[in-house]
């Protein structure tokens, strides 16, 4: 609805003539104190009178009467535009039927923090949009779910106070960027819902979205810090398959996480295959809930090598999931999984302890070979748990194996999720004399102020770099400033990926320590990693390619990345 300046309403939407059951006739042109309950008209004034001294948007309940004498509760976002002297007023049903002697509705059906309508009025104006659709077939509106990329990073970084700071900037973009006419809610967290109501056709919600996107593109300036943020959004259109407000929510929801996973910053429409997919997920992490207790995981090891005599010097410690019914599941497809549900901290667990104690018995079978370490990887979930250290300490007290051939990998990303903490917890660990490595590095968001201040002992170059190392200037380039930054630092220097014989020899020439790949030998289980052994022992100085075994179809996985 718009009011002039002296609060007369000069125009309407369609929906509001039904909501109240008057005609042009009757709200056109009239005062629009007239159509709220007589009880309700001093704190709408005071509300309304706010504006432009103090606040530039204002939000509150009232009820509004019906063309049969009931009231019908409303929650209200008004506005003003100072350039055209209008009040932009928006406002949306509760779902909640009014006497004319019941109170006034309780502020319950809006966000506190940023004065957006919440998940619960959200879903019933789709209700409601779903019941206009019915009864108009030619009518079209859209649902977009959309959240902040990384808005974790932000709240662990610079605190709750920011992160508030920033979700009230971004409600505010919202608004300015949608029509006085569409629905903004905050549904929880860092998520947002728009509502999107007699749309043309279905390219109305993209350019919607794209406009929001590029309005994101400056830096947010939270008081004494800029902030970059992104969106990414999932959009859904009303069909004939649509019967209930949620189930649209969801699949908006679902084309979300669609565009987050193919990096933040996009956006997805959703198809049907997405709910398959979310289904065959579904089933997956009820399956690997049950794997540990089955024992349906098993450890693969991947040899790492000293590139100055290419003799071994430790395994990477790597799980598989040995699925009853799909045989081994690559870690691609399982350790997301397990990451978003949390399972990634009992399963990091009994990685360590699998792999600690497999450790000490090939030192114990093997006492003539210098002493190997195996690496074990730790998520990001696994940095935040609080009994992370002690369960370290318990491992290495129950397999005997002494922390100096223990090797805990991290990665960038994960370690500069929370920068200050990570360093803490790093120095904790450091003192319990464990060898540090800093995984996947230059894939993440680290920047040499932290880098610095990390206790790593070990820089592992992500494969992506060594991919073309050997034919491509610019990456060859980029891994010499690496293994020239990480020497500066006293550090040494892993090259992940390693397949080809020109490319071990281009870092043995440019000064790198270790390398590991599919030239040495594929991840294998640990009676094959165990010849690997005994044939380093017996020929020292051989090439591990020349004797290590092939791997099975379903362990030649192109990812060896795992936790």
């Amino acid at each position: 609805m718009v009011l002039d300046e002296n609060w007369v309403i000069q125009m309407m939407s369609e929906s509001w003539q039904e909501v109240l059951g008057l005609g042009q006739d009757a709200l056109r042109w009239h005062p629009f104190i007239e159509v709220v309950h007589e009880l309700d008209r001093e704190d709408m004034i005071d509300r309304l009178c706010r504006i432009g001294d103090e606040l530039s948007t204002v939000r509150f309940s009232c009820r509004c009467r019906r063309s049969d004498g009931t009231y019908v509760g409303l929650a209200w976002s008004v506005s003003f535009d100072p350039d055209h002297m209008l009040f932009y007023a928006s406002a949306h049903e509760t779902g909640v039927n009014l006497s004319e002697h019941e109170a006034r509705l309780p502020e319950v059906f809006v966000d506190g923090l940023t004065g957006l309508p919440n998940r619960g009025l959200f879903l019933d104006r789709v209700n409601h949009a779903m019941q206009r659709a019915q009864r108009n077939k030619q009518l079209q509106f859209a649902v977009i779910h959309c959240g902040i990329d990384r808005f974790s990073v932000i709240n662990h970084s610079l605190g709750n106070r920011i992160g508030d700071l920033l979700l009230i900037e971004i409600a505010n973009l919202l608004r300015r960027s949608t029509r006085p006419t569409d629905m903004i809610a905050r549904l929880g967290g860092d998520e947002f819902g728009i509502l999107l109501e007699d749309i043309k056709d279905p390219t109305s919600p993209v350019r919607v979205i794209k406009r929001l996107q590029e309005s994101c593109v400056l830096p947010f300036r939270l008081h004494e810090h800029e902030v970059f943020a992104s969106m990414s959004a999932g959009m859904t259109l009303n069909n004939s398959h649509y019967d209930h407000p949620d189930v649209m929510l969801r699949d908006a929801s679902l084309a979300m996480n669609r565009a987050k996973t193919q990096g933040g910053g996009g956006y997805a429409m959703f198809d049907r295959g997405m709910h398959e997919e979310a289904l065959r997920r579904l089933d997956l992490e009820l399956d690997l809930r049950r794997a540990l207790e089955r024992n349906q995981f098993e450890a693969y090891y991947q040899p790492i090598v000293r590139l100055r005599d290419t003799r071994l010097v430790g395994f990477e410690a790597l799980v598989r999931w040995n699925h009853p019914d799909r045989g081994l599941i690559s870690p691609a497809e399982f350790i997301p999984l397990a990451e978003d549900s949390g399972l990634i901290v009992p399963i990091g667990r009994w990685m360590l302890d699998t792999a600690c104690a497999q450790m000490r018995r090939w030192q114990l079978a093997f006492p003539r070979r210098p002493a190997l370490t195996v690496s074990v990887n730790l998520s990001a979930r696994q940095l935040t748990h609080p009994e992370l250290l002690p369960e370290i300490r318990r491992t290495l007290r129950e397999s005997g194996l002494s922390p100096r051939h223990l090797k805990l990998e991290i990665t960038e990303s994960a370690a500069m999720e929370d920068g200050e903490r990570a360093i803490e917890l790093m120095s904790a660990l450091k003192r319990t004399r464990l060898k540090l490595m800093l995984d996947d590095f230059g894939t993440g968001y680290s920047s040499l102020s932290y880098l610095h201040r990390l206790p790593i002992d070990t820089l592992k170059v992500d494969r992506s770099f060594i991919r073309h190392v050997h034919d491509r200037a610019a990456d060859r380039s980029f891994v010499e400033t690496i293994l020239n930054l990480a020497h500066k630092l006293g550090r040494e220097v892993v090259c992940e990926g390693v397949e080809l014989p020109a490319q071990e020899a281009l870092l043995r020439g440019l000064g790198a320590e270790f390398a590991q790949g599919f030239l040495y030998s594929r991840p294998v289980t640990a009676a094959q990693a165990e010849m690997l052994i005994i044939d380093d022992l017996e020929n020292p100085g051989r090439l591990l390619r020349d004797i290590s075994p092939a791997p099975s179809p379903q362990t030649a996985d192109t990812p060896t990345r795992a936790h």
